[in-house]
């Protein structure tokens, strides 16, 4: 037994020495191993090398900067290695119900849309923005080599909210600042694009009734009059929708299911701790600014009046640690600090032209 640690001592000292240049070197009481490095302005690629070895043999590697030098630990993994599909089944068809009964609860009895035909439109275009957000998560998960759960749908309160999406459960840390990056950016990105099309479906299935139809069951409180809406809608039924004098647009279920996608998408992007915009700013910023970058989320999203995401993001900042990486000293890719800052135009962008006089936010 002992000659076997040995040999894998050993191994995994030859696999470092051979990429890295080592100043020193310890055996931890815990059996784990590190290293202190010498400064190298090519240790990404050799550290995602090493990790790709490292996990043949259950092992997995920290690269962090000490005091004055970097500093290299490998240890066993101590990751999840595999993930159930039980729960994340039973959650979907969960969601999936609370989704259809919402749709049912909201829009039965509307004579200008057949209701069986408008809670299952419905309930695919709400599914397919949460579950094609989760599914760039994927992608982004199988092109880094890591391991992820399934999604795990959350269901939602029928009649009050139809779902608070999905997560998935990191099975390791991202290797890298690029991975954590394309991880973060994967998801909004994917379910921004399922939701332009939703949008468009909206627009297209929205009923025109008479002014005088519209009148009447506005006074039997089953319609609203909306005098504002946000600018992206306004602009698609503007232009895509012709309609005659005296007649009213009524507004497809599918708005109301694209209204939820691109809050999910400008909610996601800010940069706060468990969001997907966190794991996108952590790997641009360092841990201290990306906790004032929270704190600055949190105090913007109560001025919005989205109080309970606010609420939520704080309690989880205090209750779950943050995304770090397994490198966490190699810097992010220049193309993807671009696109950090792009993702802050975004995020401006979907507030004045999706969020911003939204009726269905801001009655």
């Amino acid at each position: 037994m002992q000659e076997d640690i040995t040999k894998i001592y050993e191994h995994i000292n030859s696999l470092v020495r051979n990429r890295f240049n080592v100043k020193d070197s310890y055996i931890k009481g815990d059996g784990s191993l590190e290293y202190r490095l010498f400064p190298d302005g090519d240790l990404k690629e050799k550290f995602v090398s090493l990790i790709e070895e490292l996990k043949k043999m259950d092992r997995m590697a920290l690269l962090r900067k000490g005091d004055e030098d970097l500093v290299l630990m490998v240890t066993k993994v101590s990751y999840k290695k595999s993930f159930g599909k039980k729960i994340p089944f039973l959650l979907f068809l969960a969601t999936l119900v609370s989704v259809a009964v919402d749709g049912f609860l909201r829009f039965y009895g509307f004579s200008y849309f057949q209701t069986t035909q408008t809670v299952l439109l419905y309930t695919l275009s709400i599914m397919g923005i949460i579950g094609i957000h989760e599914f760039g998560h994927k992608v982004a998960v199988w092109l880094h080599k890591t391991k992820a759960s399934l999604p795990y749908f959350i269901p939602g309160i029928p009649g009050v909210w139809p779902t608070m999406g999905a997560v998935i459960s990191m099975g390791e840390p991202p290797t890298n600042k690029d991975s954590l990056f394309d991880l973060g950016i994967s998801g909004p990105i994917a379910g921004l694009i399922a939701t332009l099309a939703v949008i468009i479906g909206g627009v297209y299935t929205s009923a025109l009734i008479p002014l005088d139809v519209a009148q009447e069951q506005m006074a039997q409180g089953t319609l609203r009059m909306v005098q504002k809406t946000d600018l992206l809608t306004n602009f698609l039924l503007s232009n895509l929708i012709q309609r005659p004098e005296n007649m009213v647009i009524v507004f497809s279920p599918l708005l109301f299911a694209s209204s939820i996608g691109f809050l999910i998408t400008f909610v996601n992007l800010f940069p706060a701790w468990q969001l997907d915009g966190g794991h996108i700013a952590r790997s641009f910023l360092s841990g201290r600014k990306h906790l004032i970058g929270t704190y600055v989320s949190v105090g913007i999203m109560f001025l919005l009046g989205f109080t309970f995401m606010a609420l939520l993001i704080l309690v989880l900042s205090y209750r779950m640690p943050e995304m770090r990486p397994l490198d966490d000293v190699s810097p992010l890719s220049k193309k993807r600090k671009i696109a950090f800052f792009l993702t802050l135009v975004l995020t401006a962008l979907l507030w004045f032209f999706t969020i911003k006089d939204n009726p269905y936010f801001f009655p």
